[in-house]
Formats: C-alpha cells, sequence, structure tokens
C-alpha cells in the first residue's frame, strides 16, 4: 500500500508541476487515480469519477485537472489509511482463498453482536444424536449423499395404506441409506460405471448463539439452518450465556435463569436466582449450575425449580465461565490460584482442587483426559479429573496471558496478550516449535495441517503447524473471532450478527477433536426434566474445605443475603 501511494503521489506531483510531460506518465497517473477510486469508493463508482474527470478536464484545461486529481489523491490516501488499504471486510471465497478456507455456511443471530464476545457463541456435539449418510461417487465426484435421517417414503406409504399411525414419520436409517446406494450403484453398473460408497458417522453439531439484543438462536453446525429463534423477555437488562447440553440450554436474562428446549427453543422453566450471577449458566443433567457472587456456584433443580438450590463455594468470584467435561460428569473452573472441578452424582459434590500456584482466572477448556488451562503467568497446566487433583503435566510459557488456550489436531495452542503464540504437545507439555509464533491477536481454529489466526492487523492469516512459521496472509478483515476447539469449524460473527462459518477447502466432514463418550443409542430424548422426589438440603460437614450451603439456610457468619442484588 505504501509503495503504491509513493508511486501515484509522485506521478501525480510530476503531473502537476509540468505541463509538457510525456502522454505514457500522463495515462499512469489516472491509471492510478482509476485504481484508487475504485479501491476506496467501489467499482460502481469508478465510471462516474472518470466522468467527472473528462468533464472538468474540457472545461478548465489540464492545469485545473491535475490539482483535482491532487486533492483527489490526498482523499483517497486518507481512506485508505483508515481502511487498512486493500483489506476486505466482507469475506468471500476469493478472499479468504490464499488461506486455504472457504465459507461453509452463514447466517444471522437477530441482528446484533454477540452479547458477552466469544462467550455467547458456543458449539456444542450432542452425546446421543448423529448425523449419518452415505456418500456415492464416481471418481472425485460426488453423485449423490443419502441421508440415513431422511423419511423412508415406501415404508409410510405403506403406514398409510394400512391405516396405521404415521408418526413419527419411519426414517431410512443406516441400513436403509446403504440399501439406496447399493442400488445405485447397480444402476450405474449396467452403464459400464463404477461407483464407490463411503459411509460417515458423526455428532450433531449445535451451534447456540445470544446477541445483544437478548435474541437467542440456534444453528445446525454443518448445514447452518435455523433451527429456532427465540426472544428473552428484557434485553435492556444482563444478559449471561447459553449454556447448552443434550436437552437444554440455559440463559441469565435480568435476576431470572431460563431453560428452554435445544430440540425446539420452547421454555421449559424459569426461576428468580437467590444469588447475582456472574457468569454463564451451565446446564448438568436435570441441574442448572449459575456461577454467583463470592465464589458460589448455585445449582438449582430444573425439575423442581420451587426447591432450595445446592450453594458450593470455592475461591473468589468467577466471571470467565465454566467447562463441562467430555463424559459429561465434571465441571471445572478457574479461581484465585487453582482449578475446581465438580462431579455430578446425586447432587453436585466438589470433586478436587488443582492447585497451580499462580493466579489462574481463565475459562478451562474438556480434553478426552480431563481439563487444561492457563494461569495468568503463563503456565498451561492438564490436569486430570482424579480425585487426588493432580496434573498430567505443565508447562510455563514465561508469557503472561489471560485468555484460555485453544486445543486441536492433539496440540493445544497458547496465545499470550502480547500476540505470541506457543504450541504444546496435548499428551506431553512438551514445546512443538523452535520460536513462538508472533504478531497474532486472536486464535481461530486448528485445520489439519495449519492454524488459523488473526493477526495483529486484523487480517486472516495461517500459520503452519509444523514449524510454527506464516504460510498465508490474506486481505479478509476478520471483527469478531470466536474460536473454536472442538471441531475444525471456524467462526467470525460481525458487530451487526452477521455470523460466517468457515473450513478448509474441500473438508466436507468436520474433524472432531475432542469426542464425546458415546451414549447408549437406544436412549431417545427427552426434553423434559425427569421428576424425582424432593431431596432435603443438608448441612455440610465440619471439615469440608470447599464450604457447600444450601440457599435456604441462613448465610455463614460475617455474609449478608447477596448485597449487590440489584433487584
Amino acid at each position: 500500500m505504501y509503495e503504491a501511494f509513493s508511486i501515484g503521489l509522485l506521478l501525480v506531483t510530476l503531473s502537476a508541476s509540468h505541463n509538457h510531460i510525456p502522454t505514457m506518465m500522463k495515462q499512469l497517473a489516472r491509471t492510478f487515480l482509476r485504481h484508487l477510486a475504485s479501491l476506496v469508493l467501489g467499482r460502481y463508482w469508478a465510471t462516474p469519477a472518470r466522468a467527472v474527470v473528462r468533464q472538468h478536464r474540457s472545461s478548465h484545461g489540464p492545469t485545473h485537472l491535475w490539482c483535482l486529481i491532487w486533492q483527489t489523491l490526498v482523499v483517497t490516501s486518507v481512506g485508505i489509511m483508515v481502511t487498512g488499504g486493500s483489506a476486505q471486510a466482507q469475506l468471500s471465497d476469493r478472499v479468504i482463498a490464499p488461506s486455504g478456507l472457504e465459507i461453509h455456511w452463514e447466517g444471522n443471530l437477530g441482528g446484533a453482536g454477540l452479547a458477552r464476545a466469544d462467550q455467547s457463541l458456543v458449539m456444542w456435539a450432542h452425546q446421543v444424536e448423529r448425523r449419518e449418510y452415505v456418500d456415492v461417487f464416481l471418481g472425485n465426484r460426488l453423485i449423490e449423499r443419502i441421508d440415513a435421517r431422511q423419511v423412508d417414503k415406501a415404508a409410510l406409504d405403506r403406514l398409510i395404506l394400512e391405516g396405521k399411525p404415521s408418526k413419527p414419520a419411519p426414517v431410512l436409517g443406516m441400513q436403509g441409506a446403504q440399501a439406496r446406494a447399493a442400488k445405485l450403484v447397480k444402476t450405474y453398473a449396467i452403464v459400464g460405471r463404477t461407483l464407490t460408497v463411503k459411509q460417515f458417522s458423526e455428532p450433531v453439531i449445535y451451534v447456540v448463539g445470544l446477541a445483544s439484543n437478548g435474541i437467542l438462536s440456534a444453528f445446525d453446525g454443518e448445514s447452518g439452518e435455523v433451527l429456532w429463534q427465540t426472544s428473552l423477555p428484557r434485553g435492556d437488562l444482563t444478559l449471561l450465556g447459553p449454556g447448552v447440553s443434550d436437552d437444554f440450554v440455559t440463559v441469565i436474562n435480568g435476576n431470572a435463569y431460563y431453560v428452554m428446549s435445544l430440540k425446539d427453543g420452547n421454555l421449559v422453566t424459569t426461576r428468580r436466582l437467590e444469588f447475582t450471577a456472574t457468569a454463564a449458566p451451565v446446564p448438568l443433567q436435570d441441574r442448572i449450575l449459575v456461577p454467583s457472587i463470592a465464589g458460589r456456584l448455585v445449582a438449582y433443580d430444573i425439575a423442581h425449580p420451587e426447591l432450595a438450590p445446592v450453594v458450593l463455594s470455592g475461591g473468589t468470584e468467577n466471571r470467565n465461565g465454566v467447562a463441562i467435561s467430555a463424559n459429561r460428569d465434571y465441571l471445572a473452573w478457574c479461581s484465585q490460584s487453582s482449578l475446581f472441578i465438580v462431579h455430578n452424582e446425586k447432587r453436585p459434590v466438589m470433586w478436587s482442587r488443582v492447585n497451580v500456584g499462580e493466579p489462574a482466572e481463565s475459562r478451562p477448556l474438556a480434553t478426552p483426559q480431563g481439563f487444561v488451562f492457563s494461569s495468568n503467568d503463563g503456565t498451561v497446566v492438564h490436569a486430570s479429573t482424579n480425585r487426588t487433583g493432580s496434573f498430567l503435566w505443565r508447562t510455563n510459557t514465561a508469557r503472561q496471558t489471560s485468555r484460555p488456550p485453544v486445543i486441536g489436531n492433539n496440540r493445544v495452542f497458547s496465545l499470550s496478550d502480547d500476540g505470541q503464540v506457543r504450541a504444546l504437545d496435548l499428551q506431553t507439555g512438551a514445546f512443538l516449535w523452535p520460536t513462538p509464533t508472533k504478531n497474532v491477536s486472536s486464535i481461530l481454529g486448528v485445520g489439519k495441517e495449519h492454524l488459523y489466526v488473526r493477526d495483529t492487523s486484523g487480517l486472516l492469516a495461517s500459520v503452519r503447524l509444523s514449524d510454527g512459521k506464516f504460510t498465508n496472509r490474506t486481505k479478509a478483515l476478520l471483527q469478531g473471532v470466536v474460536p473454536n476447539s472442538v471441531n475444525d469449524r471456524f467462526f467470525v460473527v460481525t458487530r451487526d450478527g452477521h455470523v460466517t462459518c468457515l473450513r478448509e477447502q474441500g473438508a466436507v466432514q468436520p474433524t472432531m477433536y475432542v469426542e464425546m463418550a458415546e451414549a447408549d443409542a437406544t436412549l431417545k430424548m427427552d426434553t423434559a426434566p425427569k421428576r424425582r422426589e424432593p431431596e432435603a438440603p443438608t448441612r455440610p460437614a465440619d471439615d469440608d474445605p470447599f464450604r457447600m450451603e444450601s440457599a435456604g439456610n441462613p448465610p455463614a457468619q460475617g455474609e449478608t443475603k447477596d448485597p449487590f442484588d440489584p433487584f
């Protein structure tokens, strides 16, 4: 940009000071001006700009023409500096192609940006629901994709003819999809064509986002289809969330929590909070756990909202949220200098505490073995869920960080506050790059051979996983980057709520980085919470280091009933 500016400045300066310069020099100056007009004002402004130049030249002569060009150059140069040169804020396949990415799908959260930056967009891999299909190829060309979830029309017609109930509608299933693919192979064999068949089975991915205007949206993570949208009662009050489980979506609005069905967005229950919430709520089986003031984690019963909640206390105020383990049995958050882990049994209980010896406040990430988190001083810890509070490894990156790490492709990436990325082995914690990668402001996620980032200029770039070197920098300006450690899909959300999902070129199937424990396939989704007998709250044991309490009990000595509750 600066080289082009210097050349153009020289050309126009020479043209303005010499009336008899070569025609080629004038042509170069005009071409430069036309490109500037096209760049700053858009293609649809370039033709009117040329018309203005021709009219001015015929009316006032060449001297006035070059004065006009000089003034236009100054204005357009300022515009270039403000807008970042040839950077493109509107993402397109052409602009992002140099990085090896392509647009997978696009959607909108409802006309407003995320309520709490990247904490308000959640990618959730369902434990029971799976997307199964059969792809039929002729060479490298996809002939047909047969979805196992589509309606079996032949079976449905038989039910109708026999007068039997047709709901729920019968689906093909994997066997039906395979049978249809086999029939297609035989058909092509008649004309001498050989087809290949590939089977795929992957968890259904839900993408749930909460906008700053109170609209809650759920998307299919692969197709981008809007599954449902709903509006919270008071978008002008506090918005925290969403928290997602296989059955529910939970959010905080004002002084109450709301529980919706993940399947259709219908309201399941709502309740006034006992304590002021400080971070996004998390549904864990039949309870909703809300980080609250004074280091509390408050567990409300979804089926019996009238019951006094169970209150667990550990550390200080948590404003960065909690993480659910891969097997959905544990919950973890960082506070002070420790990672606190809760085990969900008949009721949530404090399970272990992993002390790192340094201030730690970032949100942890679930791994197949436990949780990964970073201290404020840059120590990355991979902790297990053992009751002993042990960790698998710890590595000091020697750089302060306030951001959670990103995992993928059996690696852990730590981004420091000064824009340096270090890559660690997920199993051992060993450094994988000889030197850190600098000038990085955000991490989108991990691909097969590249790490995709936003550099300090705000542009999309790719970094080679093998050595940490930049391979390509694009002209794509990224606004809101949402790091993804679930799979190899990359999300960008603008201030007006436009969601763009990117993927690597040709990556039709997502690669899962944290496979959830497989549940019994015979289980059926039941979005209504199971009714069970209420349990009487119990007093904490005298030697309980985590001070478990019930909200129905009087506050401990020296405490008051939530003095920060504005309601």
